[in-house]
């Protein structure tokens, strides 16, 4: 049961971890059949899954992120009792990091509806935008643009070729099986001394990023620069402090690539953070089960609409005890998540007495003791 490291293309022989059952979870909280299977390349330290057979139909039928209104977005961070969205901090980072020519030609790589650079295009409106999606489901969003943008879907426009002065992509290339295809097509876009700017996830800080189903890509900071400086980038700067549970990368496409590849650091150290990550999940099921069954039948809830709380629900032995969930996104109050509404955290029903949180385990209990109410309450927490 080996597989083809999506970097450097190393022979992996084995998985560190396969899934209890034949069932995954996506991104978009979906359950598809398969198991997943997470493998460690011991030639560059990247984190891999096998990709399901499903997931074709799963990324041109279901996939799509914030498509309901213009206005949606993904909470962020709450900071000081403020609610802080991604794209507003996805912008300020970039602008922070790159230093974009007057007039610069940008390039959304696997935009969606493109948040960020909106919100960059507020503080230069100079830039002349691009988009590029596999789909052509966000047109009607890229038609509102604050300034009319040149669009392509399916492929780039061949007319792109060598123009552009950046390239941005943001939380894409996880999704991404064929890797060396994606970015020698970046590359072409790119003039000789662009800019490739992007974010993924940190598997290393966000351990959920483990088992999503259609993350493909767990990336290291050492096999993220393994992987630009194959394909003829310099200059890599990997950032993972500024964005919250990602990687922040900038490179430089130079004219001819260097024969000395960075070696990776803390590689045994990796190996060791990725294995403890796989006996994690293995386990966790029972825990969640266990805490079922000690509520005796009481009334549950589930605090966070995302994977985390997709995943818990998931792993009930008798869901029907749960009456709701419970997210701080505005955006997010009063929709469904598996039939069930999803309320503000001063909207969840006095007759719950058991609330399983569904967060990041690093944060996850310092935000709950910030939620005003909840502790005079007699709650019993299940954290992951």
């Amino acid at each position: 049961m080996s597989t083809i490291c999506n970097v450097c293309r190393a022979n992996i022989i084995s998985p560190i971890y396969e899934s209890s059952d034949d069932r995954s979870i996506t991104t978009m909280n979906k359950l598809i059949e398969g198991k997943t299977r997470v493998y460690f390349c011991d030639g560059c330290s990247h984190l891999q899954t096998n990709e399901l057979p499903n997931l074709v139909e799963y990324y041109a039928q279901e996939y799509e992120i914030n498509t309901a209104s213009e206005d949606i977005d993904q909470l962020y961070k709450v900071v000081d009792g403020k609610l802080v969205y991604r794209a507003e901090h996805q912008a300020a980072t970039l602008l922070s990091k790159v230093d974009f020519p007057v007039g610069a030609r940008v390039l959304d790589y696997g935009c969606a509806k493109s948040p960020t650079l909106r919100n960059v295009l507020s503080a230069r409106p100079d830039i002349e935008p691009f988009l590029f999606d596999v789909t052509d489901r966000y047109i009607p969003s890229w038609k509102t643009f604050p300034k009319m943008p040149q669009w392509s879907t399916h492929t780039p426009s061949a007319e792109w070729a060598g123009s552009m002065d950046v390239v941005l992509s943001f939380y894409a290339l996880e999704h991404v099986a064929m890797l060396y295809q994606a970015i020698e097509n970046i590359k072409a876009l790119l003039k000789e001394g662009g800019t490739f700017y992007f974010i993924v996830p940190n598997v290393y800080q966000n351990l959920a990023d483990f088992v999503v189903a259609d993350h493909v890509n767990h990336f290291s900071a050492g096999s993220l620069i393994r992987l630009l400086e194959l394909h003829g980038f310099g200059d890599v700067a990997v950032d993972d402090g500024c964005h919250d549970a990602a990687f922040v990368v900038t490179a430089r496409l130079l004219a001819a690539p260097s024969n000395t590849l960075t070696q990776v650091s803390n590689f045994d150290k990796l190996r060791v953070a990725a294995q403890r990550m796989a006996d994690y999940w293995q386990g966790i099921t029972a825990r969640i089960q266990q805490f079922e069954k000690d509520a005796g039948g009481g009334q549950v809830a589930v605090y966070g609409a995302g994977f985390y709380g997709s995943f818990i629900y998931s792993s009930l032995v008798n869901p029907t005890n749960v009456v709701c969930f419970i997210d701080r996104n505005k955006h997010l109050e009063g929709t469904l998540l598996n039939e069930k509404s999803i309320y503000a955290p001063e909207q969840m029903p006095h007759t719950v007495s058991h609330v399983l949180v569904g967060m990041n385990p690093r944060v996850a209990k310092a935000n709950i003791a910030e939620i005003e109410g909840w502790q005079e309450r007699s709650l019993s927490f299940f954290f992951l």
